[in-house]
């Protein structure tokens, strides 16, 4: 059994799939409390942060508050899908047609043949004459 042609096609697409980071946050908080010299022992205090972070201070009976809030973000990331296409080929039997002919051709063979059967007919009656005027 002859084993038919079966042309494979894949295709690799890249796409960016989304990933969604939740929001986080944290806290962070200070005592202060004052030496027997009324002086606060805290000497500096800085803040570094993303663009992406936001913040708040606040400073009340002595206790310093801080919270920094991550918002959510989506993260993107690439993943490759393949596509793999099958073409497999049915064998399907068509009538073969030798010869039609066109309808022009098919006029042309009735209006000849119509003609043809006129010559033969004006042929005969010539002829006809011809041989009884020689009785």
């Amino acid at each position: 059994m002859i084993q038919p042609y079966v042309k494979t096609v894949e295709r690799k697409v890249t796409t960016l799939v989304p990933i969604h980071v939740p929001g986080d946050s944290t806290l962070l908080r200070a005592v202060f409390e004052c030496d027997s010299l009324n002086r606060v022992l805290l000497k500096d205090l800085a803040e570094v942060k993303g663009g992406k972070v936001g913040s708040a201070f606040g400073f009340k009976n002595g206790v310093l508050d801080y919270r920094a809030d991550f918002k959510p973000d989506t993260a993107y990331l690439p993943s490759d899908t393949v596509f793999t296409e099958k073409e497999v080929p049915v064998q399907v039997e068509v009538e073969k047609v030798e010869y039609r002919q066109t309808a022009f051709q098919n006029f042309l063979s009735w209006t000849g043949g119509i003609a043809l059967a006129l010559f033969a007919l004006w042929g005969g009656w010539k002829l006809l004459k011809r041989k009884l005027k020689t009785f």
